[in-house]
Parts: structure tokens; sequence; C-alpha cells
């Protein structure tokens, strides 16, 4: 059965985990979509079912009112640097230091560290902060043993195109053509360690056609997992999500290579700004002192996605406030730290636009495998009406959701479903039935499931208008007896006809895991100030990296947004230690 993914604080995108103290996120510990665990996070207050968690960063005191004559103008706290801190308790010195402990974060610390310089990290949270189950990549000797060897620049025009060009096809290419000698590495390291890549186990990753779909379907089988047992779903025996082990495995290295994790404190203000270049970082400590890090070859910002500050949100990603809940960050993290440093020390924000990341699921829904998330079923909006192509390819189905009236839609299949489960995913059928009649009975006591004998009286379940309804149906059973669904273009295989009683329906729903968008960047990942210059001393990896993805995050190849926050945290960990470039390097 389908388990969920975990949620939490860092630089990737998908639950806590901190090495020691782990923050064990799962549907247990989920209150409509927020966690409230942990020391870290003691005193955080549950997240509005429908909108992300605004933070105290982004309240309206953060914002600055200037007036001149009758005119007021009111910026947003991004555009108004704070006083300097200038109480400084302790100066400490390094080569490298690293903003955030999730797996890019984590990453750069073991590839600096590895070469020999002096790192230190830090993060806000208790712990290292790892996510989810699928990491992607292109070009690696298991891909190639496995008979799956895609061309860089193929899955670059992919992603590119999917953001209608608006992001930096340089930077993509980077992550396309250079994670496979990464991932080697990455692989090398765990052989030596007890860890193994396996294809991705994540009950979402792609397999059969998916790669020979028309290109707007298309998906490649390009994602993995890191396992130390024997591990066939997307959560370990401990209820850790799957990537903790391979968080915990660069974080073992990292620390047998001498990089310094400092937790439980707050980067606050970077040192030096966008003309004269980035030499530090100021942080809160636990024990409230301020602590300068100088850092002699470079800062490394690796804080995390926007998706806890409501500020942003309503500024570069309103569409996610119509998501049904917010389920990565708990209230108070997550929110756009890196971000506000780089902007208030002059470095540019990203030239293309947010790219959220909301998925077919809320963690009440993740242990039904009928629902959306998995399959393609007949959806239709509150008017009865069919209003998008329903594949389980996040973006498409969400934003038409998050569009409909009243933002409210439902999944309807028949009595024949097995059939159509067997139709769509026939090399993971045995998985998605697994336990399914008990789910089933369960959701139907909770009223989660909606069962009915006829179309009419299924509809007046719904609240929706049956002539209509019928009609939509009939439409759409016709379109797939014909194999060719001219309205939205579903292909064949994923259209599943209405026509056999009793009726099922539950609610379409939809979730931000995270808002990925952070600062302007070159394709070594250098931060640029608005006349796209590098800022000297002054990376930015994982979800505070700009311009990797926009408008919506695409699954052409699943896993890319962790597999960016590897790739990018070896190559630029690296060439900081190096005092380089990621384009000066040759990768060790």
């Amino acid at each position: 059965m389908l388990r969920s993914p975990r949620c939490g604080q860092g630089e990737n995108p998908e639950g806590f985990g901190g090495k020691g103290i782990y923050m064990d996120i799962n549907r247990r510990n989920f209150l409509k979509g927020a966690l409230v665990t942990g020391a870290a996070a003691a005193a955080a207050v549950a997240l509005p079912a429908c909108s992300p968690a605004a933070s105290a960063d982004s309240s309206s005191d953060a914002k600055s009112t200037s007036s001149k004559g009758d005119t007021a103008t009111t910026k947003h706290s991004w555009e108004v640097a704070p006083e300097p801190i200038t109480d400084i308790a302790e100066t400490k010195d390094y080569d490298v230091v690293i903003v955030g402990a999730g797996l890019a974060g984590v990453n750069a610390a073991e590839a600096a560290a590895r070469n020999g310089a002096k790192v230190v990290v830090i993060e806000r949270n208790t712990g290292i902060s790892i996510r989810g189950v699928d990491v992607g990549h292109i070009g690696s000797r298991f891909h190639k043993e496995n008979g799956f060897d895609l061309d860089p620049r193929v899955a670059t025009r992919f992603l590119h195109q999917a953001s209608h060009q608006t992001t930096n096809y340089d930077l993509i290419y980077v992550w396309a053509s250079r994670s496979g000698e990464v991932f080697d590495y990455i692989e090398d390291l765990g052989s030596k360690n007890g860890v193994s890549m396996v294809p991705a186990l994540s009950g979402t990753a792609k397999y059969g056609n998916w790669s020979t779909l028309p290109d707007h379907w298309r998906v490649y089988p390009d994602a993995v997992s890191f396992v130390r047992g024997g591990e066939t779903y997307d959560a370990r025996d401990d209820g850790q999500p799957v990537n903790v082990t391979l968080g915990e495995l660069v974080y073992d290295s990292a620390t047998a290579n001498g990089a310094e994790f400092v937790f439980e404190a707050r980067a606050e203000q970077l040192v030096g700004d966008a003309a004269s270049g980035i030499t530090g970082v100021i942080a809160t400590t636990k024990d409230g002192k301020h602590v300068q890090y100088n850092a002699k070859n470079g800062v490394i910002l690796a804080t995390g996605d926007i998706g806890g500050n409501q500020e942003m949100i309503d500024v570069f990603c309103p569409i996610s406030n119509r998501s049904d809940a917010n389920v990565y960050a708990p209230a108070g993290f997550n929110n756009g730290d890196g971000l506000l440093m780089g902007a208030w020390a002059g470095a540019a924000i990203s030239k293309s636009e947010a790219a959220p990341m909301i998925h077919q699921f809320t963690l009440d829904t993740l242990e039904f495998n009928m629902t959306s998330f998995i399959m393609s079923w007949l959806a239709v909006n509150a008017n009865g009406e069919r209003y998008g192509a329903e594949m389980p390819f996040e973006p498409m189905l969400t934003n038409a959701r998050m569009n409909t009236p009243g933002n409210v839609a439902w999944s309807v299949f028949d009595s024949d479903y097995e059939t159509y489960i067997m139709q769509q995913q026939p090399e993971r059928y045995d998985r998605f039935t697994d336990g399914l009649d008990a789910v089933m009975e369960k959701w139907l006591g909770n009223g989660k499931l909606i069962k009915a004998d006829t179309l009419d009286d299924l509809a007046k379940q719904l609240d929706i208008p049956a002539d209509t309804f019928k009609a939509t149906v009939e439409r759409y059973n016709s379109m797939a007896e014909a194999g060719e669904d001219v309205d939205f273009d579903v292909p064949a295989q994923w259209l599943a006809p209405v026509k056999t009683a009793p009726f099922y329906a539950t609610k379409n729903v939809c979730s931000t895991l995270t808002i990925p968008f952070g600062l302007h960047v070159n394709a070594d990942s250098q931060v640029l100030t608005e006349e796209d210059q590098p800022v000297k001393g002054l990376f930015a990896i994982g979800n505070v990296q700009g311009d990797f993805f926009g408008k919506d995050y695409p699954v052409h190849c699943p896993g890319v947004s962790h597999g960016r926050c590897v790739t990018f945290g070896q190559l630029v960990g690296e060439a900081c230690a190096q005092g380089k470039v990621i384009s000066e390097i040759d990768f060790a």
C-alpha cells in the first residue's frame, strides 16, 4: 500500500529527518497538513487547511511604509534590509560556510570537506532535514547498465520548455550532463557503507510506456532510491522516508571528513554585499548569541523554498493558496531566509516564476491508491462537467482543479476499477491493490468514498446537476470506447469508462509540497545581481536556487528536485573547496 511522503524544513523538497534526532514525519504526526513535533517545532501552530503557514517574518510588520507628500509606498520584506547586526559575540573562520542541512546542504558539506576545506553548516532545525523517496539523474553507470541512456540535451529541453523557456537552459544542462558522474560517486560511497542504489520506489514513479508518450505526457525512468535494507515501498521500517538513508550516508561522510554542523542556529544576515562580495554569515545560535562565520572561499545558501512565507506566496505564487494543505514544512520553517538575505545584500531574485510543487493528495488520502494521485478516473467539477486531462501527471490536474468553480472536484469510477488498475498500472498492479478492499471499506465508513447504485444517486450525493453529469459520463464513455479523447487528449490506456454499477467517487484534493523560488543564478550556481553579474563568494543550491524551475514543477524527469540538490550540492561544494566554480572542475 502506498505510504505517505514525509515533511520538514531544509533545502530539498521532499520531511524532517535529523541525524540522531530524527523528526518522524508521517500521517500520525500531521494535523491538517501541519507538523507539530520535536523541540524545534514545539511552539509551532497548525497550518490552515487551505493555505500555507504565514511566518513571523512574513507578517505586515516585516514591510516598510514610506510616504512622500500624499503618496505612500509599501515595500515587501525582501526589499527592506534590516539594520546590520553589530553585537557579535564570537567570530569563527572557515573556508566554506553552508546555510541549510537538507539534501543540498549536506552534499555540499560532504564534497567540500572531502576536498580538504574547513566547513561549517548552519541549520535552524535540530538535525539534518531529509525528505522523500526518489532522486533523479541522467547518465550514471547504474542507468546504462539497466538500459536507460538518455541524451542530457533531451532531458534539458523537456524541463526548459516546461517553463515556457523562462528558466536557464545552461543551468538545467549542468544537472542533466553532470549528475551521472555525481551519482556514480554516491553509488560508490554507498557500496562501501552497505547502501544500494535501486530503481525508484515511489508509488508515483512512472514505468511502462510513459517514456514513449507524446511530449506533454512523457516521463523518463531517471529516478532512483537508496536503500540499506530491502525496502520496496517509500518508507523504511522505522517510518522514516527512504531518502533519509541517502542523507545519513552523505552526512556521515561529511562529518568523517571534518565538516562541522551547528544545529538550532538561524542565519540572519550575510557579511558583505553584492558590490564588494560576500565573506560570511551572521547567525543567532540557540543560546541567543550572534556568531559571525567567516568564509574564505564562499557562502553556499541551501535554505529551502518559500512555502512557509505567506507574504512571498501571495506575491510570487498565489495559486498555491487554493491547494488543500501545505504538507512539507511546519509552521516557522522554509520562510525564504536565503532569498531574504541575498536580496538584502543586493542579489537579484529569480528571473523565472515560482514553480509550486502541488501534488494530487492530502496526507489523509495517501492510504488509498485509487485517488487521482495514482490513477486516472473521470474528473468532474461542481457543475458536473469534465474540467481537464485526468492524467496522474502533476501539475496538470492539480492546476485544473484549483481553477474549478468553488475549487471542488471529484474523481468518478465504477465497479470494474481493478480492470483499469491493471490497464493503467500493469507493472505495479499488485502494489496498488495491496490492502485495497480494507481501505475502501474504511473510506465508505467515514464518508470519504461515495458509493451509489445509479448515476442519479451519485450526482445527488455529490450535490452536482444530474443531467449535466450523466451527459458528461456518456461523452467520456464514448471517447473511451473509441480510444481517443478529443477533448483533453488523455491517452487511451488511461481512459476508464464509467458503466458498471455500483459507482464510486472521491474528492480530488491537492497539497503544496514546496514552492521552489529563490535567487537569480548562473550555470555555475553563482548568485547574480540584477545586471547578471556574479556576486563574489555567494552560491545558491536546492530550492533557493532560482531559474531552474519556472511556472510549474514538471515531472518529465521524476526526482529532479532532489537530484539537483545532490548534483549541485556536490559540484558547488567541491568547487568552493578549491576556490573555483563548477565549470572549472573535474568532479572527483
